[in-house]
């Protein structure tokens, strides 16, 4: 079992110590700054069993204390859907692309592939996928904005990538400009997708980029890395197209 601070506990290093505080109960605790490496280990979840000794005194204190909530990993169901989509909604907000009338269709076809990160009883985070032409698309993944920074993300990609991977070979996840670090430690490799509209532009038009892939409306381009710069220039000098890094990953 995974066990991390539970949703009203919040903690903080202020004059060579450790304080933390249970916000609904107004409760507090002191401990040494010596265990700030295991307060950012439990923030992100831990196994009890994998805890040094020392580091185990101070976490049955915590369990004592009722500052313990466990984190779990699991495929939604439908009465979780609604909420699921509120998270998504609430992080994502305009650049959403997808409705929840489309994922909850695709929910219904691909239920495995929509897993959701839950800190108790109450869902946190969410990821979801479904199947496009030989890969897995990781379409969403959102986490709640109160719970981010403990690398939830990460273990929603991680039991993400177990879920499939006796089913499928390759998963590709399109990446916002401020994801691009997320997926690159994750050791996805990307690609830059440029789509535009029949009569904006034509491949044509980007002949002089490296082509792995293109139809008459879109173009797959190698990169060797990751530069918003270059992206920025390439949104200035083709303003009808839309630009995209995409993350790839072989299992």
């Amino acid at each position: 079992m995974i066990q991390t601070l539970n949703k009203h506990v919040k903690w903080r290093k202020d004059n060579g110590a450790i304080f933390i505080c249970d916000c609904k109960r107004l409760i507090d605790l002191k401990v040494q700054l010596k265990y700030k490496e295991f307060m950012v280990r439990l923030e992100r979840g831990v196994k009890k069993k994998e805890l040094t000794e020392e580091n185990k005194l101070v976490f049955k204190d915590f369990e004592k204390m009722n500052f313990l909530s466990e984190l779990k990993i699991k495929p939604l169901n439908k009465k979780d859907f609604p909420k699921a989509m509120e998270i998504l909604d609430n992080e994502l907000g305009k650049e959403r692309v997808r409705s929840n009338d489309f994922l909850y269709d695709k929910f219904k076809k691909y239920p495995s592939f929509f897993i959701g990160l839950f800190l108790g009883k109450d869902l946190v985070g969410v990821i979801c996928g479904f199947t496009r032409d030989n890969y897995l698309l990781m379409s969403e993944i959102a986490i709640d904005t109160r719970f981010q920074k403990r690398s939830f993300g990460k273990r929603l990609v991680k039991a993400f990538e177990q879920a499939v991977k006796d089913k499928f070979t390759q998963i590709n996840a399109g990446a916002y400009d401020s994801a691009i670090n997320f997926y690159k430690s994750l050791d996805y490799e990307p690609f830059l997708l440029i789509q535009f509209k029949k009569g904006d532009y034509s491949p044509k038009n980007f002949s002089k980029f490296k082509v792995i892939g293109s139809s008459p409306t879109s173009i797959e381009m190698e990169v060797k890395s990751c530069d918003i710069k270059h992206l920025q220039l390439l949104r200035e000098k083709y303003p009808k197209a839309h630009f995209q890094y995409i993350f790839k990953k072989t299992l």
